[in-house]
Formats: structure tokens, C-alpha cells, sequence
């Protein structure tokens, strides 16, 4: 079971959609978004280039300003707001998600062993690895503001492997 892992996507309509069409090409169950769409109107795009069926989750960000807004356009394109962080179970896996804006609770989610996996972003950069045998899947910057490189990651939650996609 694969799902796909993307977050600061910023407004960027081009790598929302070739997100989108990614994981969709791949199969995914599921999408997780960590935060920072900074416009919800992204969230309908995500939408249309993934297409109807396949559950989207998402956590806020400190650029997710309107959260008004943010809500009723989520709740539009089927998608599942948690808040600023969440857990979901997919694949039999516990998944933690928060944006990300205190590292500090990024690892202490990771050492807490109540996670399976661990996904966050704001950082803009990849981060992927294991603390305490819980993956920590940061898929980096979907909008290639900051690092210049427009990333985000395909995980297959029964090997807890993560594929990195250029968009």
C-alpha cells in the first residue's frame, strides 16, 4: 500500500498537479499533506489532478492563514483537515502529522514510540530516517521556494520505504 507524502506546496498550481498526477500514476490510497497550501484553492487542485476516491489528509501550517476559508475548501475537495497535527491509521500504520514549526516536537513525536511513521514539513527540506524504529518522512518543498527543488514522496507502508519524486 503506497501513499503519497507532500507538504509546502505554497500556491504552486504546477507541482500541486504534477503531485497529483504522480501519485495518482502510482496507485496511492491515500495523500497526506503536512501543511502550508497557503491558499485553499490548492486543496481543489490537489483534488482534480488526483482525481475523486482517494482519502487526502492534511495538518495546518503557519502560512495556512484563513482557516475559515481553509476548512470549507477542504470539506469542498474531500479533505480531511486534522487539525494542527493528527494521527491516522493506514496500511495497519500509526501515522503522526504535523507541519512542523517546533522540531522539538517533530523528534519528540518520533521517541515517543506511538508512532509508526512520523511526517511533517515547514523545514522546505528532505528528511528521511529512523529514530527508535519510527520513520521521520519530511518530503521536502513542493514549490521549490527555498531549497530551489520541488519534491515529494511516495511511501509504501509495508516496507516503510520511501521513494522521493522530482515534480
Amino acid at each position: 500500500m503506497y501513499i503519497g507524502v507532500i507538504s509546502d506546496t505554497h500556491d504552486d498550481a504546477r507541482a500541486v498537479r504534477a503531485a497529483g498526477e504522480a501519485f495518482r500514476r502510482a496507485g496511492v490510497a491515500a495523500v497526506v499533506h503536512a501543511g502550508d497550501w497557503t491558499s485553499p484553492f490548492s486543496m481543489l487542485k490537489l483534488r482534480r489532478a488526483l482525481g475523486e476516491g482517494v482519502p487526502i489528509y492534511t495538518v495546518f501550517g503557519n502560512n495556512d492563514g484563513d482557516r475559515y476559508t481553509a476548512a470549507k475548501r477542504a470539506a469542498d475537495a474531500g479533505v480531511e483537515v486534522l487539525g494542527e497535527a493528527g494521527i491516522i491509521v493506514l496500511g495497519g500504520r500509526k501515522i503522526g502529522v504535523y507541519h512542523g514549526t517546533a522540531l522539538l516536537l517533530v523528534e519528540a513525536m518520533a521517541k515517543s514510540g506511538m508512532f509508526d511513521v512520523v511526517i511533517y514539513g515547514h523545514t522546505h527540506r528532505v528528511d528521511i530516517r529512523r529514530v527508535n524504529g519510527t520513520l521521520v518522512v519530511n518530503p521536502g518543498e513542493a514549490c521549490g521556494c527555498a531549497e530551489e527543488k520541488k519534491t515529494a514522496a511516495l511511501l509504501n507502508l509495508n516496507t516503510l520505504e520511501v521513494e522521493l519524486l522530482d515534480l
